[in-house]
């Protein structure tokens, strides 16, 4: 096997993965109004039944979170990563960057949204960055066993 093609594969898929959240980062900021929830929606899911029950407190949330300017957030922290990931020499730290944005959007499907759909669609994205940050296992290995000798030599000094 050409040894080419896993580096060709992974910066396929890195790339692919930073188009799909630069563009999800810049959606956050075209719809600044957040789309209604039907006050009839919220009075009889929310307050008489008490049910918090997926999709009404998904969308309640999602609701909030856009209003607060919390998506705004995510949206730069999906932009700076997808840009970090364009670029090989950054792409580690890209991808690094994305992993908590990757794990809290699925998360967030999987507990609060009861679509399937969607949690297979957030699953696979969480899979392939946890994919392309095992590439570089051996990288994180040595960074992790650097900074842990720098800990033992301060302690051994003091």
């Amino acid at each position: 096997m050409n040894p080419k093609i896993p580096s060709l594969t992974h910066a396929a898929f890195a790339i692919g993965l930073a188009l799909l959240f630069l563009n999800a980062g810049m959606d956050k900021f075209k719809n600044p109004n957040p789309g209604r929830v039907s006050q009839k929606l919220i009075q009889s899911n929310l307050v008489e039944e008490q049910n918090f029950n997926a999709p009404v407190g998904y969308w309640v949330m999602m609701n909030s979170m856009k209003k607060s300017g919390f998506l705004k957030v995510i949206g730069v922290l999906q932009i700076l990563s997808a840009g970090l990931i364009f670029i090989p020499r950054t792409r580690l730290v890209g991808l690094l960057l994305l992993m908590p944005v990757t794990v809290n959007i699925f998360l967030l499907h999987l507990f609060l949204d009861n679509r399937p759909f969607e949690n297979v669609q957030t699953g696979i994205f969480l899979g392939i960055n946890l994919m392309l940050v095992l590439y570089y296992i051996d990288r994180l290995k040595y960074f992790l066993m650097k900074s842990s000798e720098i800990g033992k030599m301060k302690l051994s000094s003091s």
